[in-house]
């Protein structure tokens, strides 16, 4: 997990997101860039053009899924990235966060549910052996604050404190919005139809 500022996002707002999944992400981009230009160079017939819509749809996959999910919290608010939808919970909206499996708001008895950092049981089991192994390494205080914790949990307390810092403050609408992420939703449409189209063609 990795928190810091994202180049689109305000000044002073934190971004979380995870860095290995981000790291599949550009490695697939790199991957598809090479196979993208070997195919333009030798591909002449159709299978080299759905070849090319396959690894296009890839590149729209890889987007969605890893690269643009982040949680970002500024001084107004927090924003969930998600797959398809953003949500925006305004400070004075949001009652707690919870870990667990994944980054959970609470805003009165709705769950709002973050993308990015979800853990399985899994994770989390290979994150306390892990823990175990360096515990030898670190000192007993370090090794008892990292025990057993995942990305999730950094990221949950972190929402915690910044959250303790902003105040409520009663004439400051706290609507709960969520929008269509129109970028994700073209980036996998848009190739999805073209691999659909030329794999009709192919067929044909």
């Amino acid at each position: 997990m990795s928190a810091g500022v994202f180049p689109k996002t305000a000044p002073g707002a934190r971004t979380f997101r995870s860095g290995g999944i981000r790291f599949c992400g550009w490695a697939w981009m790199v991957f598809a860039v090479l196979n993208l230009a070997d195919l333009a160079w030798r591909g002449r017939d159709i299978a080299s053009v759905v070849a090319a819509a396959v690894m296009l749809l890839g590149c729209g996959i890889a987007y969605a899924v890893a690269l643009r999910p982040r949680i970002v919290a500024d001084e107004e608010a927090v924003r969930f990235h998600n797959l398809l939808r953003d949500v925006r919970l305004p400070w004075e909206a949001i009652d707690r966060f919870e870990g667990g499996d994944a980054v959970y708001a609470y805003v009165g008895e709705e769950r709002r549910r973050a993308f990015v950092l979800q853990t399985s049981p899994r994770a989390r089991a290979k994150s306390e052996l892990k823990a175990r192994r360096e515990d030898k390494k670190l000192p007993e205080a370090v090794a008892e604050y990292m025990r057993g914790r995942t990305a999730t949990d950094f990221a949950v307390e972190q929402l915690r404190e910044l959250a303790a810092g902003h105040k409520e403050d009663p004439g400051t609408p706290a609507t709960v919005t969520s929008t269509w992420a129109w970028p994700a939703i073209i980036a996998l449409a848009a190739p999805g139809i073209l691999t659909v189209v030329t794999i009709v063609i192919a067929s044909v």
